[in-house]
């Protein structure tokens, strides 16, 4: 049994690493029987639905929180990743959003160019949480913050998170997508809550979920997990 389960975390991590994405939605559910440290493990079917090609179903067996079991529910939608080599299994990447609905899951940056706008007046004011920096240097520090929310992403663990403050930094990126400073309580499974910062990009149709004392997902790097994204809601 664990090493069926070694080897299901194994192609889990490889495919968050490498595998397509995807959106996907649960379309059936099954009790595997297994409990490991307590922890439910869980039986889905899939129907995955790549960007080019046809839909295809696929199973997947994972081991959650109990708290986290009402997440996984017949007719929720997701993000995968898959081979399309071998489309057998999949990897969740995120639960209860879509590729069209993501507000984050991308980084701060998409494929147009331009995204980044101060908002301050063309005199330019200093931007009290980029100190010191003008409207060029914090464009700069943004592109670095992007490759690291990319790789927090692709290796974080994911979990739930209070918002304890959520700041306006007065920067937009990608139109009138907003850049805020957030404050949050981490609740990480098995493990003691502990606080964190980091920014995060909040679509304007999205941002009455993200008001202090809302729950929230993000991501943890496990090697230092000072390091957190926003991951979805």
């Amino acid at each position: 049994m664990f090493g069926g389960q070694y080897l299901r975390n194994k192609k889990r991590t490889q495919l968050l690493k490498g595998g397509l994405q995807a959106n996907g939605k649960i379309i059936e559910m099954f009790d595997t029987g297994v409990t490991m440290n307590n922890q439910p493990q869980i039986g889905m079917v899939i129907e995955v639905t790549p960007q080019t090609g046809a839909p295809f179903k696929s199973e997947i067996k994972l081991v959650v929180s109990r708290l986290q079991t009402a997440y996984y529910q017949v007719g929720v939608d997701c993000i995968v990743r898959y081979d399309p080599n071998d489309k057998k299994t999949v990897a969740i990447e995120s639960i209860g959003g879509s590729l069209d609905n993501q507000s984050n899951s991308s980084g701060f940056y998409g494929s147009d160019t331009n995204q980044y706008n101060n908002s301050l007046n063309p005199a330019f004011q200093e931007n009290s949480f980029f100190p010191g920096k003008t409207p060029e240097q914090i464009e700069e520090l943004l592109k670095v913050m992007d490759t690291e929310v990319k790789r927090i992403l692709q290796v974080g663990i994911e979990c739930k998170a209070i918002i304890k403050s959520n700041e306006f930094t007065n920067v937009y990126v990608n139109g009138d997508n907003t850049v805020n400073f957030f404050e949050l309580e981490v609740l990480p499974d098995n493990e003691p809550a502990y606080e964190a910062k980091c920014f995060g990009i909040i679509s304007q149709a999205s941002g009455f979920k993200f008001q202090p004392g809302k729950q929230i997902w993000v991501k943890y790097d496990p090697d230092d997990k000072n390091k957190i994204s926003l991951s979805h809601s």
